[in-house]
């Protein structure tokens, strides 16, 4: 999903970087091309803000996972007895059973896409939320510098190292958005434990 934003952000990145300035300086300098290369993956890993969330992704992610294995063992011990009760239980009472715990294993699994959904969300949310910042970061850098074309690194086989703009986009995206956080707002609280 990450990968997949990331491919949507270069391709609009490629668009915005280049619009607002393109045809006046195209204007001024017909033949030249005035390019500039920008590692996104690099500044999402090493920016302050991106630096920032990462401890707290982790720790949800991890709280999460918690949460999802121990509703997993609760469910497959439930199963376990549900077994066991076969052989004693009359057929009805056992269809019945099964039905019942189908059902909860069902709503068990909802609740988990659900949860799983709200946290992706919030996590691409804050993403975007930098992501923004980067482009207006870079179209600032590139008007300064007068360039016509901002291209994503890993879009280019090969390239002179000081077109490479990576690391005055770093340091101007950390002083524009040196902290982030993360909208838990929106994240269905509690366990993943049956409501009813």
């Amino acid at each position: 999903m990450e990968k997949k934003i990331l491919n949507v952000f270069c391709a609009v990145f490629a668009i915005l970087a280049s619009a607002p300035f393109s045809a006046s300086v195209l204007a001024q300098v017909p033949h030249e091309a005035m390019i500039g290369i920008v590692d996104v993956e690099k500044i999402l890993r090493d920016s302050k803000a991106s630096q920032s969330i990462r401890p707290t992704i982790n720790e949800m992610r991890k709280d999460f996972q918690k949460q999802v294995s121990e509703h997993e063992q609760k469910l497959r011990r439930a199963e376990q007895e549900l077994n066991r009760q076969r052989a004693i239980l009359a057929p009805e009472a056992f269809a019945k059973k099964r039905r019942t715990f189908s059902e909860q294993a069902r709503k068990a699994q909802t609740r988990v896409q659900e949860r799983r959904r709200d946290l992706d969300k919030a996590f691409n949310d804050t993403k975007n939320k930098i992501l923004q910042n980067l482009i207006i970061v870079a179209q600032e850098l590139a008007t300064e510098k007068k360039l016509n074309v901002l291209l994503e690194k890993r879009k280019v086989f090969i390239s002179a190292k000081k077109l490479d703009l990576t690391s005055d986009i770093i340091k101007r995206l950390n002083k524009r958005l040196p902290k982030v956080s993360i909208d838990t707002s929106k994240i269905r609280n509690g366990s993943l434990k049956d409501k009813n």
